[in-house]
């Protein structure tokens, strides 16, 4: 009898332990499991409230106008947004994404670039402007501000670039360069003709007493000199201080903006009148005039001592050039060609040497010169002239030969068109 009392108090006791216990480990597996769904329930409000601002994120980034780039430290673009794919002219992602940033940065800012890239992963934020060819040929300028991006030990995967287009800003800065350079020119164009006013008003009254003073000692020689060498040097004399008192005459009608005096010229006189000048220059620099003739009935209209002063600048130019160069051949041809409908050519080739390619519109700029006393005037001012008579003023190289060719064109008179038809 006792045992059994004993046995079932035993049995109560541990069936009161095991239902103790039972209750307990399932209260524990509902406090585990409502901890586990709420940390779960959190994680998932994290990683959606995160996948959310990954997403607003991506949409300022689509929507920011200006470029925006990934790239990694070897130049491969690791992402870039639809502004930036517009930039380099890329149609899809896959265009460019993947690919070496070196593919569009042009040549001579590679070396700059990677510098760059050298400093953004060392830890640096840089600014840099640099020149790309797009995937379709266009030339843009880029202003860059690139930054490392870190992991979450601060190790840095990536560089973070932001760059827009400032081709319009280059641009507008080279028109603004241009124009100063154009005011500074004008200037000095103006202060040159200030200069050259005062010169032709003090120069016209010595020039003018020369040449009476010749026509009188021309006027006592008569019929009392017998020697022709000496009345041939006071002629010559006299000729040229009143020729020379007409180019002072014309300078200055340039230079007040007045019209020039336009008359039928013979070709064949113009040029004469030049050799006559220069020849004994080229002699002294034993550089030879090869002129072949025109035909006599060829005539433009223009101001005589104008085109001579071109003739007479471009000519010398070519002297100078050969005797500079110390050129084997030393020739200076001109030539004459109508073959050109409406116009007369007259062609100035020298033998000067010219190594590489000329720039023809830059060898015609105020104050552009080879020479080391130049002032870079003769060439615009013989332009001015041309443009002047309606005509061209040009220049191309002899290339594969030596030297340089002037090319001079003016417009035939309407009743030397009238006889050409």
């Amino acid at each position: 009898m006792l045992g059994a009392v004993i046995n079932e108090t035993v049995f109560a006791t541990v069936f009161a332990i095991t239902l103790g216990y039972t209750v307990w480990l399932r209260w524990s597996l509902r406090r585990i499991q409502k901890g586990l769904r709420d940390e779960i329930s959190s994680r998932l409000n994290a990683e959606g409230r995160l996948a959310d601002r990954e997403q607003k994120l991506r949409q300022i980034i689509a929507t920011e106008p200006e470029c925006v780039k990934m790239q990694a430290q070897d130049g491969t673009i690791l992402e870039m947004n639809p502004a930036g794919l517009h930039l380099v002219d890329a149609d899809k992602p896959e265009d460019i994404v993947g690919t070496s940033v070196y593919r569009v940065v042009c040549p001579a800012y590679r070396e700059v670039y990677e510098q760059m890239t050298k400093r953004v992963f060392a830890g640096e934020s840089v600014k840099l402007e640099f020149q790309i060819l797009s995937l379709k040929g266009r030339q843009r300028w880029l202003e860059t501000h690139a930054a490392p991006l870190r992991d979450e030990e601060g190790c840095i995967t990536s560089l973070l670039g932001i760059t827009r287009d400032i081709s319009e800003l280059k641009r507008y800065e080279d028109e603004l360069h241009l124009h100063h350079r154009e005011l500074s020119v004008a200037s000095r164009l103006s202060s040159m003709g200030q200069m050259a006013t005062a010169l032709a008003h003090q120069l016209n009254q010595p020039l003018a007493a020369i040449a009476n003073f010749s026509r009188g000692c021309l006027y006592r020689l008569d019929g009392t000199s017998h020697d022709p060498e000496v009345r041939w040097a006071m002629e010559h004399v006299c000729r040229q201080a009143e020729r020379a008192g007409d180019i002072i005459a014309s300078v200055r009608r340039f230079l007040a903006k007045g019209d020039p005096s336009f008359r039928m010229l013979n070709m064949q006189s113009l040029v004469s009148d030049v050799l006559r000048v220069v020849i004994p220059e080229a002699q002294a620099r034993q550089v030879t005039i090869r002129f072949v003739s025109v035909p006599m009935n060829v005539h433009v209209m223009g101001d005589h001592i104008q085109l001579e002063q071109v003739i007479l600048n471009v000519v010398r130019n070519a002297i100078e050039a050969i005797d500079t160069s110390q050129a084997k051949e030393r020739f200076v041809t001109i030539t004459f060609d109508t073959s050109q409908p409406g116009m007369v050519r007259i062609l100035i080739k020298d033998t000067g040497v010219v190594e590489g390619e000329i720039d023809s519109e830059k060898i015609f700029e105020p104050f552009f010169t080879t020479k080391s006393m130049g002032m870079g005037m003769g060439l615009p001012i013989s332009r001015s002239i041309v443009e002047a008579h309606r005509g061209q003023l040009k220049v191309k190289t002899n290339a594969p030969e030596r030297g340089l060719t002037f090319v001079l064109c003016l417009p035939l008179p309407r009743e030397e068109l009238a006889h050409a038809s």
